[in-house]
């Protein structure tokens, strides 16, 4: 799948300035949707239900806060080494993760810290210690569901890493540690700054901010996006002045990350604007703030992501989370628009549709003019299940609709070869779904074409059905199958995705859960508790995976 950036905003700039909805008032206004929760003092003490109104208040506005990330330094405990700190360190980092898990954000991150300049014998210590630390908290935040924790490189050596090599092993060791802890930890990531160079004690430029992004490239997960001087002094944003007096180039940053994406660890990158605005505190620069904010996003939706975010989401991978997508065929049809709002800011990853027309399956409770509104008011990728008898009248039909994944069933398809990659060309994820009592090997001769296969664990038709016998079984086996195959794919599941299911089929191999009424929509919780019983049954069934 092709690379796709984005560019998001980190909220620095407004900390004791404007507010969070003045912010997303302009972000709206920029077309930009994506928010880097930048920390300030307060955040550590606030209550929890701080947090969840910012979240709902940024969801109003079309806003996901993606990812939490350090201010000031203030997390720098693990390499001072005096009694205290990194007690203070630790219980702080723990509220970040907190926090990332109330607003729904996906990392949490900091640079790491640094030692004394008159200490700096210390280093290697510090870095040991801070290596320590953070392999506890990766399984903290795995524990409250946040995916990822990510640190900064930054421009001088007492803030470690701030060379090539300090950034391979810091990073080497962390990514070593999930790897061998996958199902218990959090992966951990770059938030590489583009301003970010190295010059030495008489400024003379020993990497430049080019080459340090180059060789984190494997490691990064998301960008800060800034300007600098030639010797990385001052930090500014791209109004036309500052891009006169400024080395960074985003135009040569994306360049970069496209030719090179085979390195990177994810398919979609976001890159936030993280400038410190005008001067804080005066008259004369305050209401600045926001041409300059508009300035510098318009430069950089112009120069970093110019074709804007992709239609559809991107497949999970092997190591990352399992995706929850709720069956609309089970929400309050007469409340949908509320239903999606609550789904989403729950934290639901995709939202499922199913499609039949009463011949292939005797059920009809989906049209078209239902897709179409779902996915126009939609924040998160649609996935429609096709269960009809004519596969290619109807994707000719949902195309152009906003669907981000369409499955079509194989004992349906007349010509599934051609259909699969017509789904393709017209911008979507093409599925293959089979029903209980077909066998995967039908799908042998379209592999090339698939972006994911859809199990049914119940024959299609209806929700609240009861699991087939051997459908987990036949979980494990796909997995099987596909990997004798050489191929890697996510595979979705359909059909009793119940709370005492889902460790089972997640540890046989399913990558993407359709939840129904036995999960997502029990009578037993409302939707956002709903979702986490579910997570927690799907890092249950990640421990068993083997």
């Amino acid at each position: 799948m092709p690379l796709s950036l984005r560019v998001g905003v980190k909220s620095d700039p407004i900390e004791y300035r404007y507010t969070f909805s003045w912010l997303f008032r302009l972000m709206e206004e920029c077309g930009v949707r994506d928010l880097q929760l930048g920390t300030f003092f307060e955040l550590y003490h606030l209550p929890d239900g701080y947090f969840d109104e910012l979240r709902r208040s940024a969801s109003d506005h079309g806003i996901t806060i993606r990812s939490v990330f350090t201010s000031h330094r203030e997390l720098g405990g693990f390499f001072w080494g005096e009694p205290g700190w990194p007690e203070v360190a630790r219980a702080r980092y723990e509220r970040l993760i907190q926090v990332a898990a109330l607003v729904g954000a996906e990392s949490a991150g900091s640079n790491p810290g640094s030692v004394a300049r008159d200490r700096l014998e210390t280093k290697e210590a510090g870095i040991k210690a801070y290596l320590g630390q953070m392999k506890e908290l990766m399984r903290y935040a795995a524990d409250h569901g946040v995916q990822r924790l990510t640190l900064e490189p930054m421009s001088c050596a007492a803030e470690p890493p701030s060379t090539p090599r300090e950034v391979r092993d810091m990073m080497a060791e962390l990514v070593a540690h999930h790897e061998a802890n996958p199902a218990d930890t959090a992966a951990a990531g770059l938030c590489a700054d583009v301003s970010h160079g190295y010059a030495d004690a008489d400024g003379r430029v020993v990497y430049d901010h080019m080459q340090m992004l180059g060789e984190g490239l494997r490691f990064t997960t998301e960008l800060h996006l800034k300007n600098t001087d030639a010797t990385y002094g001052a930090t500014f944003g791209f109004g036309p002045e500052e891009r006169e007096r400024g080395v960074v180039n985003l135009a040569d940053v994306a360049a970069l990350l496209h030719q090179r994406a085979g390195e990177l660890p994810l398919r979609e990158i976001v890159g936030y604007l993280e400038i410190p605005g005008p001067k804080l505190g005066r008259e004369y620069s305050d209401h600045h703030l926001g041409a300059a904010l508009r300035e510098s996003l318009s430069h950089c939706l112009e120069a970093f992501a110019p074709n804007g975010p992709p239609v559809s989401g991107r497949p999970p991978s092997r190591a990352e989370s399992v995706l929850i997508a709720p069956s609309l065929m089970c929400a309050d049809q007469l409340g949908l628009g509320s239903e999606l709002r609550l789904l989403e800011e729950a934290g639901a990853d995709l939202l499922h549709l199913d499609v039949m027309d009463a011949a292939f399956t005797p059920n009809m409770p989906v049209g078209l003019a239902q897709v179409e509104a779902v996915a126009r008011s939609a924040r998160v990728p649609v996935d429609v299940h096709l269960m009809v008898m004519d596969n290619d009248w109807f994707v000719e039909r949902l195309a152009g609709l906003g669907v981000a994944y369409l499955s079509v069933h194989v004992e349906s398809a007349r010509h599934l070869d051609r259909t699969l990659a017509r789904i393709r060309d017209l911008g979507m994820r093409a599925g293959a779904a089979l029903s209980p009592a077909t066998p995967v090997s039908a799908l042998t001769h379209v592999l090339h074409r698939l972006d994911f296969v859809l199990l049914m664990a119940v024959n299609p038709g209806f929700a609240g059905q009861t699991l087939v016998p051997g459908a987990v079984a036949r979980i494990a086996e796909c997995r099987r199958w596909l990997r004798d195959q050489g191929v890697s794919v996510p595979i979705q599941v359909d059909g009793n995705v119940s709370f005492e299911n889902i460790p089972e089929m997640v540890a046989a191999g399913a990558d993407i859960l359709v939840c129904g009424s036995s999960s997502v929509f029990h009578p037993s919780g409302n939707r956002r508790d709903n979702i986490t019983r579910a997570r927690m049954a799907i890092r249950d069934g990640l421990r068993r995976r083997p």
